[in-house]
């Protein structure tokens, strides 16, 4: 068997800086999906409670562009957060 129970330290083997980034990529990922959800759920109220069909296919198109650019800019949630809030004036206006 490998003797592998030596105490890991930071400044060893370890490359904290890439688990550091892969980290922060999780939580700006994991921000993203959940405004994103969020919308959907806008969407659903919009077109299957209110029958808002195609103001929901409109913030359903919006939202896929917004997380799309909020992935590709670094922006990340704060591209779906107008969006959301579109959304959410429209359930409550429409």
């Amino acid at each position: 068997m490998a003797d592998n129970h030596s105490v890991a330290t930071a400044d060893g083997d370890m490359d904290l800086a890439e688990h550091v980034a892969t980290y922060d990529s999780f939580v700006a990922l994991t921000g993203t999906i959940i405004a994103t959800l969020i919308c959907i759920i806008l969407e659903l109220v919009l077109w299957g409670l209110q029958g808002h069909g195609g103001v929901a296919l409109i913030g359903f198109a919006l939202t896929a562009a917004a997380a799309l650019f909020g992935g590709l800019t670094g922006a990340n949630w704060r591209a779906v957060a107008p969006v959301v809030v579109l959304l959410g004036l429209a359930c409550i206006v429409l």
